[in-house]
């Protein structure tokens, strides 16, 4: 998973986050995509880890779209989230993770 990727905000992510409800359904979105993970058992966090993750990097996504942080400081939020939730779970990598993965893809 690229941090280009990671960092999309398609023409569907604005239109979804312009939803009144969408952080309402965001986690439950989280939850369904990531509800085919193969061998969740081997990932090194547990699912509510990474929806955590997933909701706050969504959640500065949603602060650039309304022009409260530049495109530089969603870089460097987006970069702190990965590289704070990498010390937590060591074998975390965001380039091969599965959970990144199928969110956002």
């Amino acid at each position: 998973m690229s941090f280009v990727k990671i960092l999309d905000i398609s023409i569907h992510f604005q239109k979804t986050a312009a939803k009144e409800d969408f952080m309402d359904e965001l986690s439950h979105e989280i939850e369904k995509k990531l509800a085919n993970l193969d061998d969740a058992e081997a990932l090194p966090y547990g699912k509510p880890d990474i929806v955590e993750l997933i909701i706050s990097i969504e959640k500065d996504k949603i602060r650039f779209l309304r022009a409260d942080i530049s495109a530089r400081q969603l870089y460097a939020e987006v970069a702190s989230k990965l590289s704070q939730f990498k010390i937590q779970h060591p074998r975390f990598d965001y380039m091969n993770d599965s959970g990144l993965n199928a969110y956002y893809s």
